[in-house]
């Protein structure tokens, strides 16, 4: 009995362990449960940031890139303090062109007329402008009127502007400049035998004083033939403005 017994324990034992291998092979006991993927966390929404605390301080350097068109609702003054470099970017297909002669416009008009002329000569001459000390002027039109015997025209006609040649060394002396008037005939013998001769031109003259002293900007008036009646002489107008 006892070999039949053991037999049948032994055989129990076998079917035992057969069970739980096909439980095992089957994943129905002790299986580690399947993980699904895990999903992309989806994008963060773009989240609008409004700045109280104005003005902003920064500090250091700070690199922004805008695309799109960016709006400005008002014109607010820009203060640069200290001594900042601001690069202009410039190229021959798309110039930046920037008027050096007029950082600040200090206009004027002035005219002068010569009166009679000296019979002898011929000659006339007035101060149209002053130039003050150390400073510059650009004029950029002048107009002007002639009296002369009928049947004559002015023998030279001038506006006299002194300026400081290129280059010259510091503190050096203003050189009159000849620009000649070139005047044409308004009237014929418009009464009291006088013909009147004018122009008015638009052009670009620079004038400069030296630092130790202002000086004048003339006109200059000669008749074809002197000693005639009635008297001779020119008025003239100039406008332009003062370099700061």
């Amino acid at each position: 009995m006892y070999p039949l017994k053991k037999s049948i324990s032994i055989a129990l034992g076998l079917l035992v362990l057969a069970g739980v291998a096909v439980l095992i092979t089957t994943g129905t006991v002790g299986a580690s449960p399947t993980l699904a993927p895990i999903a992309a966390a989806p994008p963060t929404p773009a989240i609008p940031v409004a700045v109280t605390n104005t003005p902003l301080p920064v500090q250091g350097n700070v690199n922004a890139n805008v695309s799109g068109t960016v709006g400005v609702s008002s014109l607010p003054a820009v203060e640069l303090s200290g001594t900042p470099t601001v690069n202009l970017n410039t190229t021959p297909t798309a110039p930046l062109y920037v008027d050096a002669d007029r950082p600040a416009r200090n206009s004027f008009s002035a005219s002068c007329a010569t009166q009679s002329y000296d019979p002898a000569s011929g000659q006339a001459s007035c101060t149209i402008f002053t130039i003050p000390a150390g400073r510059e002027v650009v004029i950029e039109s002048v107009a002007c009127t002639a009296e002369v015997a009928a049947g004559q025209g002015p023998g030279q006609a001038d506006l006299i502007v002194p300026n400081i040649p290129f280059g010259a060394a510091p503190g050096s002396a203003a050189y009159p400049t000849y620009i000649p008037l070139a005047m044409s005939r308004q009237t014929l013998n418009s009464g009291g035998g006088v013909d009147i001769w004018a122009l008015t031109n638009q052009f670009r003259a620079y004038g400069q004083a030296p630092a130790q002293g202002s000086v004048d900007i003339s006109v200059f008036f000669r008749a074809s033939l002197p000693n005639l009646n009635p008297p001779q002489g020119m008025n003239c107008v100039i406008e332009g403005y003062l370099v700061p």
